[in-house]
């Protein structure tokens, strides 16, 4: 019984979180704005550093859609980066059950996740201008619901795919197709509301 213990916390290792140390291409714990920023309110979100968190609230409803704001100064490694980010949802401004994603978008892949619990995956083809699902709706216990707290997610670069983390446990990991020096996004939707803090990322 022992060794079957201990093979099995073997296993729940390796499936757990890969971030560790390396060269720091970016940090931000946002108690000001040291790097520059587009804050303000814009007709379709606004942005605001407050209370040591990035404040990021979608205006874009009842219609519907999304908006990013870039990472500033950020240009990623194609030979593999680990990005570390908390973030805490707030409310839907709607007030209803119907939860629109937030989350992290590197080139035309969303790595997107949902006060709920859901957790997607969706690479935005160019060519077609639509919207593929990789990874599809799937409720993951890792990530904490509503106002339960805060999550913290990783996105591992490696060997030509990605690995989306929340708390420590892997969602997905998937072959991705990135270019040289892509940017990072902060993405929220529609009438969602969260704040974003303790953005690392390294290669």
């Amino acid at each position: 019984m022992k060794k079957l213990i201990i093979v099995c916390t073997s296993i729940v290792v390796l499936c757990s979180s890969a971030f560790v140390g390396g060269k720091v291409l970016f940090e931000d714990h946002f108690n000001e704005n040291e790097n520059g920023w587009e804050l303000g309110s814009k007709e379709s979100a606004d942005l605001e550093i407050k209370n040591g968190k990035l404040f990021m609230e979608c205006k874009k409803f009842p219609a519907g859609g999304g908006y990013w704001f870039k990472v500033p100064d950020l240009k990623l490694p194609l030979s593999g980066f680990k990005m570390k980010c908390t973030t805490k949802w707030l409310r839907n401004k709607l007030q209803n059950d119907t939860y629109s994603p937030y989350g992290f978008i590197i080139d035309n892949y969303y790595f997107l996740v949902y006060a709920d619990g859901e957790r997607r995956l969706l690479f935005y083809n160019k060519d077609t201008k639509a919207y593929e699902t990789i990874v599809d709706w799937g409720e993951a216990s890792a990530i904490k619901t509503t106002t339960t707290g805060e999550n913290t997610f990783e996105i591992v670069y490696a060997d030509g795919k990605a690995a989306f983390y929340c708390n420590g446990e892997m969602l997905y990991k998937k072959p991705v197709t990135f270019v040289e020096g892509e940017s990072l996004k902060l993405y929220i939707e529609k009438s969602e509301v969260v704040e974003f803090d303790d953005l690392i990322v390294t290669d």
